[in-house]
């Protein structure tokens, strides 16, 4: 049991929190509470159930790899056809979320783009990331239409940015740890990463100072954290670290706790 959960990769779940992004800055996130944890189950299963086919699919590369070689796939501790079983029922337990939050179409859509991603996409630089991305801004919208709050063009242009931020800095930290040869598309990735991680982030800090701006109050003083926030995050990339693991640098956690705490401020307080 403990390699299935381990297989599961529950410490990457906070990827699923996205959902409650919407509702946050809306100011609507004690409506509907309990579909928004479902939402936020939902996502969080299907993207299990996606690691775990991925892991079936890449697992002899996943053995050159220095982290991923001691996965319990990788590593053998569980059987592919064990694996692919327990990924069915993963699945099945997310649609069963999805139904309850009114997010299934997402959850469907979601695993869609990322077998497409699994199977062909992650081949091709640039668009690999770009899909990556996909994922968070659909996970985005399913928490805005779980309590069915209106998606602003600004929520929508930020998210996507930032996510493609993102995916770019998870392409800088493969390529600071592993060999070109464990994934297709690191072999077209070089300075193309800095640029792209450059503009992403440029545009995610112009989006929201402008959204911070127009509101204006406490909330203007994150913008100054969120342009720390990003260059701390890179600098983690740079020595290999995913978000999951850049998170437990103090600089970085109490950065995060401060933006968070400065934003409900800002849009709860008054």
């Amino acid at each position: 049991m403990i390699e299935y959960l381990k297989e599961m990769r529950i410490k990457q779940w906070y990827k699923a929190a996205i959902v409650f992004s919407g509702p946050l800055f809306a100011g609507e996130l004690s409506s509907e509470p309990l579909r928004l944890f479902f939402a936020f189950l939902a996502f969080g299963l299907i993207a299990s159930s996606v690691y775990v086919i991925n892991d079936i699919k890449d697992v002899e590369r996943d053995r050159k790899h220095p982290k991923k070689r001691s996965r319990p796939i990788a590593s053998g501790r569980i059987g592919r056809r064990e694996a692919l079983s327990f990924s069915g029922l993963l699945f099945l337990a997310a649609v069963a979320f999805g139904l309850a939050s009114g997010t299934a179409v997402f959850v469907l859509a979601y695993f869609a783009l990322m077998m497409a991603y699994t199977f062909y996409l992650k081949r091709l630089a640039i668009v690999d990331a770009f899909t990556i991305a996909a994922g968070f801004l659909l996970r985005a919208v399913a928490g805005c239409v779980a309590i069915g709050i209106q998606i602003t063009s600004w929520f929508y242009l930020t998210v996507l940015a930032l996510a493609v931020y993102l995916a770019f800095c998870k392409r800088l930290s493969e390529l600071a740890l592993a060999s070109r040869d464990h994934k297709e598309s690191l072999e077209s990735y070089g300075k193309i990463v800095e640029m792209g991680i450059a503009i992403a982030g440029a545009m995610t800090l112009s989006l929201y100072s402008l959204y911070a701006a127009g509101r204006g109050g406490i909330i203007v003083w994150s913008v100054p954290l969120s342009m720390l926030g990003l260059l701390l995050h890179l600098r983690e990339s740079v020595e290999g670290k995913e978000v999951h693991e850049s998170i437990t640098s103090p600089e970085l956690a109490a950065t995060a706790i401060a933006f968070i705490a400065l934003v409900v401020m800002g849009i709860y307080s008054g």
